[in-house]
């Protein structure tokens, strides 16, 4: 009877799990993922290797209205998606501004759009800004609802047919005290239980709160009423994350601290309990801002400096710091030798004394898989002529403090079917739309995303990171691998033309396919 029991526990484990499995599988029902973290396991197959340009394990494309930022959420059957509300002429590069959006609702099998529905907004923002627009926040769906987001002021609930089931209006701060803030909204909603959660400002002179700042607003989601307000404040640059302390409690880890004179203080993070709205506790950093994603895990929550060199290590149960490591000294850089195809492989060296540089991780690139993080790093350039490594990829083990660093492709060129790499190159992102209209409204937007841009968050299935640049770049990366070398570099793949092709998004995973996009196309990847 023992051994029966045991069989019959054993079965019922398992069903569970397979029932926890097949639901990652098949759903994204938010940008950070299922998890809240941006990084799933699954046991759908996950393609590796693909090109718009060749067709590679491309199962559609399909053209969008119009560009935008907004992430993919994906509910089986059903994609949802934002993009700015369509541009029909441009007389004037000045014009391109806009605070409507169009909340998309797309078949998964083929790339049709079902419905469309327009969200009006109040603070203006740029078109295709690098930096990000009204529709860079992404929609979130239960698997009956779905919620869009417009961060010029419009939280909108549709049921599956795209009937309005309630709008909650809102007002962006633009300007405080004098001081004004350039549309920078990064702040990423998630869906926890009865609840959605949106970053807006405090509007009312209570002293119960800051006027004016941002906080986290916990939201019925069949309602839209508000539930809790979030006792710290944020930056409408931070992106938070979501996940659950070694107790099991909901949390959110949010961050305070940026550039243009945002108000909210103290620099550093608190995580926020998902139940309330309460603080578990509060990091006051010294240095540092909040221009990067807020990763942490049960054991570690990980603070920024763009030009200290360092990452804070915090204790994620208490706050406290445990350590800074540094990302210099000690370190492991591998070079592409163009004449000699090779790296050339600088090993334990002080990376500020013998290359000259500061490592500056790229805003938003940054993803913590078990006790490794990986980043971006920003190449030199008009803001910054001393950081480096040049159009390098970064590996920091937070045990022994030893970072790794491998330089990447910049592009990649097929000549004869002939896969070709192109290395230390700039090569421009461009920002036409399908109607052939340039549309970005700020030249800045026009770069190859390795210095000075808002890039799409990176997300990791099966060990796999996927990290995408402005130019519609996306390298596949294996988190697993012992040396941070050419191993590691599982692929380099284009979402479209060389020198023609634009994106700052996230992709998306659900049942053994990927979805990304492009200023121009929705694009579904999987095996063939």
């Amino acid at each position: 009877m023992k051994c029966l029991s045991f069989l019959i526990m054993v079965l019922v484990l398992v069903s569970a799990c397979n029932r926890s499995d097949n639901f990652s599988q098949n759903n994204w029902p938010q940008p950070a993922g299922p998890n809240g973290n941006w990084q799933l396991i699954t046991a759908a197959p996950v393609p590796t290797s693909f090109s718009v340009r060749t067709g590679e394990n491309i199962k559609w494309t399909s053209v969008l209205p119009e560009g935008g930022q907004s992430g993919i959420t994906v509910w089986e059957d059903r994609i949802f998606l934002t993009v700015m509300k369509p541009v029909e002429k441009v007389e004037n590069k000045q014009d391109l501004m806009g605070s409507d959006v169009l909340a998309l609702c797309v078949d998964a099998e083929n790339g049709e759009i079902l419905w469309s529905r327009e969200m009006k907004g109040s603070s203006l923002s740029e078109y295709m800004y690098g930096f990000s627009d009204s529709s860079t926040p992404s929609p979130v769906t239960d698997g009956e609802y779905v919620w869009f987001y417009n961060a010029s002021g419009n939280l909108s609930c549709f049921d599956y047919d795209g009937n309005l089931e309630w709008e909650r209006r809102w007002e962006p701060v633009e300007e405080l005290d004098g001081v004004h803030f350039p549309f920078n909204k990064q702040f990423e909603p998630f869906v926890y239980g009865e609840l959605i959660f949106n970053m807006e400002p405090y509007w009312e002179k209570d002293g119960k709160r800051e006027y004016a700042w941002n906080y986290i607003h916990g939201i019925d989601k069949l309602s839209g009423e508000v539930v809790w307000i979030s006792e710290n404040a944020l930056t409408h640059y931070n992106t938070p994350i979501m996940g659950k302390t070694r107790q099991g409690v909901p949390a959110l880890m949010i961050g305070r601290g940026g550039h243009h004179g945002v108000p909210e203080q103290p620099i550093g993070y608190s995580l926020v309990n998902l139940e309330n709205g309460k603080s578990i506790w509060q990091y006051k950093a010294e240095k540092g801002m909040a221009l990067y994603n807020a990763t942490w895990n049960q054991d570690y929550a990980l603070w920024y400096t763009e030009k200290e060199n360092e990452v804070h290590v915090l204790d994620a149960e208490t706050g406290i710091l445990k350590k800074k490591v540094s990302l210099t000294k000690n370190a492991d850089v591998r070079i592409w030798d163009e004449d000699k195809s090779h790296y050339q492989v600088l090993e334990n060296i002080d990376i500020s004394e013998e290359l000259n540089p500061i490592v500056f991780p790229a805003w938003y690139s940054n993803i913590l898989v078990d006790d490794k993080l990986f980043f971006m790093c920003f190449k030199k350039g008009p803001y910054r002529n001393n950081i480096g490594p040049e159009y390098a990829l970064a590996k920091v083990d937070l045990n022994t403090g030893k970072a790794e660093y491998l330089q990447v492709p910049v592009q990649v060129r097929y000549q004869d079917d002939v896969k070709q790499y192109i290395w230390n190159q700039e090569v421009k992102a461009a920002t036409l739309n399908n109607k052939g209209i340039d549309v970005a409204h700020d030249k800045r937007s026009q770069r190859d995303g390795w210095h000075w841009n808002f890039n799409g968050n990176p997300i990791c299935v099966n060990g796999k990171i996927f990290f995408t640049t402005m130019a519609g770049i996306c390298y596949i990366i294996d988190a697993k691998t012992e040396k941070f070398d050419e191993s590691a570099l599982v692929s380099v793949n284009d979402l479209g033309p060389e020198g023609g092709t634009w994106s700052v998004n996230t992709p998306s995973f659900a049942d053994g396919r990927l979805y990304h996009r492009t200023l121009k196309e929705l694009i579904c990847i999987g095996e063939k």
